[in-house]
């Protein structure tokens, strides 16, 4: 049965979760801890699989208990229900918690938030990857990116556009703006999926303090470096070639964000497992093989899985995380509702246009497309603005 630990300082608040929850209990094993301290009395005595947690506590707060978690069990979903709104505390709270909640909030959102995160789990059963996936709150993002988006902060005639144009060219910098955009924290009516909505709904006050907590990236591994740059040049092409061969402006905006994070699990293997990620990539080099079929096989998932993993705890929406799972595995054939095929044919396409002898792609899966000249030019053309 799912653990679920519930901490707030509150007596009231606890109570009135287990009241709520009631109905719970057949699917959810519920402890409500009174404060920091019994919530890591509670965490030794048994495991669990989510912990939702209030932010502004004696003694232990939440964002304390929260790193605690994230280095001990970080394969527990970190939920914070607060009702304490200071954005900049909440910009520090995104760093460590998969979602973030305001209450008093309806049981349905929380309900909803909870089985999002706990059905997200089931996309990566290998527990060791899991624990790799889920000790991580955010991706890495290029010093210059971070340098040239604090700069247009201060500058009062930055628009919308070019902020979005700064975010949109570094991975972890759009997976960060888009988890907060889409967080229960500010409860917009609607998922948020394009870096420019997402800019938009969050305002330059909220990008800038995203921006003033971008250093903390660094604490889980080191970026740069010759493949983060490669893989980060990968990522802007597949994003590129995905917004232009979308068939409408909505999808192209959803297909752009999901080609951006489409390997954001390369990057957590890259920094993580080390050697295991570097065997598998010279193991499918030697072989010839696809190097997701490698992973299977050596690490027991792939890196679309992992990513898709990490993205989905971080509740993006739907549209974003299942191109990121199926872009190895899904059809390559842009069908006009399907952002997956999109970004698995675009994901193909810029694999093809870097290295046309490589093995990341089914050449004879393109050839057999329709109107893959046109395909191919576009993507031609995408990596020939990127050179």
């Amino acid at each position: 049965m799912t653990r679920i630990l519930f901490v707030d300082d509150e007596v009231a608040i606890l109570e009135g979760l287990r009241n709520v929850l009631r109905g719970e209990r057949k699917r959810w094993n519920m402890t409500f801890a009174e404060g920091g301290a019994a919530a890591m009395d509670a965490l030794e005595k048994e495991p669990f699989d989510a912990i939702v947690t209030d932010m502004r506590m004696p003694g232990m707060d939440g964002l304390e208990l929260l790193r605690h978690v994230r280095q001990s069990r970080p394969q527990m979903a970190r939920i914070v229900l607060s009702g304490y709104a200071e954005l900049g505390q909440a910009a520090e709270a995104s760093v460590v918690a998969h979602q973030l909640i305001t209450k008093p909030c309806e049981t349905d959102v929380l309900r909803s938030a909870l089985e999002r995160a706990l059905r997200v789990q089931s996309l990566l059963t290998n527990e060791k990857l899991r624990e790799v996936a889920g000790s991580l709150s955010t991706l890495p993002s290029a010093p210059r990116i971070y340098q040239a988006l604090t700069a247009a902060l201060e500058d009062p005639d930055s628009d919308v556009k070019k902020l979005a144009a700064i975010v949109e060219k570094d991975v972890g910098m759009s997976s960060r703006v888009l988890k907060f955009a889409n967080s229960a924290y500010f409860g917009f009516a609607q998922r948020v999926s394009s870096i420019e909505s997402a800019i938009v709904c969050l305002g330059t006050t909220a990008v800038r303090h995203l921006a003033l907590t971008f250093e903390v990236f660094n604490a889980w591994g080191p970026a740069g470096g010759p493949a983060f740059d490669s893989l980060e040049k990968h990522s802007l092409l597949v994003a590129r070639i995905a917004r232009k061969t979308a068939k409408n402006r909505a999808r192209a905006d959803v297909a752009f964000a999901a080609g951006l994070l489409h390997d954001a699990g390369r990057l957590v293997l890259m920094s993580r497992t080390g050697d295991q990620f570097r065997e598998a990539q010279e193991e499918a080099q030697r072989r010839r093989k696809p190097l997701h079929v490698v992973e299977t096989e050596l690490l027991g998932a792939t890196h679309a899985e992992v990513g898709a993993y990490l993205l989905g705890l971080w509740d993006l929406p739907h549209d974003v995380v299942e191109p990121v799972a199926l872009h190895h595995t899904g059809a390559l054939r842009p069908e006009p509702s399907d952002t997956a095929a999109v970004v698995a044919l675009a994901d193909a396409l810029a694999h093809e246009a870097l290295d046309p002898n490589g093995t990341e792609y089914d050449r004879a899966e393109l050839d057999g497309l329709g109107d893959i000249a046109r395909y191919r030019e576009i993507a031609r053309a995408e990596s020939r603005a990127l050179a």
